[in-house]
């Protein structure tokens, strides 16, 4: 391995996930100030709540261990398990910001309707073209590429445990989310839901 795909592989990865979550707190910021409201809130439902912690503990973690991970720690737990290829890892970098991409992308397709968790009130309209009109979830499909790519790009026990739980993170927050639209919405999102696919 050269010393300038070491250094991509030992610094890339904590900077996507730090430009990434960076982005999405000051987008729901910008958002919460167009709509005069929160843009951010999860609700009260017990599933709502194990979201949310999987959710804070999958970019917290993730955040440190790819940090300790740029800093070399000795840790057994933010290091890579030995034996991955550098072409692989490089593989799942790629993988990553292409997952970032399309997360910025779909987000910013949202506009003003924006939001992260389950809303007091809904958006004004769904979203279903651009993106949207490919998959149901284009965000959150993003950000599982992205969370994928990390977890091969630094094969560390830590940041695969964190990429399990945003995965799980995201399957409750989904179907929590399915809930809310078709009870918001009605017909217009079952119809929707039909035509659409959950991810791809």
């Amino acid at each position: 391995m050269t010393a300038a795909v070491d250094d991509l592989l030992r610094f890339g990865p904590a900077v996507v996930l730090a430009v990434t979550a960076a982005w999405l707190a000051l987008a729901t910021r910008r958002t919460s100030r167009e709509i005069a409201g929160r843009a951010y809130g999860f609700g009260r439902s017990l599933s709502q709540r194990l979201a949310r912690v999987l959710f804070a503990a999958a970019v917290v973690g993730g955040l440190a261990a790819l940090a300790l991970h740029a800093a070399e720690s000795a840790s057994a737990a933010f290091a890579p398990l030995a034996g991955e290829a550098s072409a692989i890892r490089l593989a799942g970098l790629a993988l990553a910001v292409a997952g970032q991409v399309l997360t910025v992308a779909a987000r910013s397709g949202m506009g003003r309707r924006w939001r992260v968790g389950i809303p007091a009130e809904a958006p004004d309209a769904l979203v279903t073209t651009g993106l949207f009109g490919l998959s149901r979830n284009p965000v959150f499909l993003g950000m599982l590429a992205m969370a994928a790519g990390l977890a091969v790009a630094v094969p560390s026990p830590t940041v695969i445990t964190c990429a399990l739980a945003f995965w799980i993170a995201c399957e409750i927050q989904v179907r929590d989310e399915e809930r809310f639209l078709e009870r918001s919405f009605g017909p217009a999102y079952t119809a929707y839901r039909c035509a659409v696919r959950r991810w791809i």
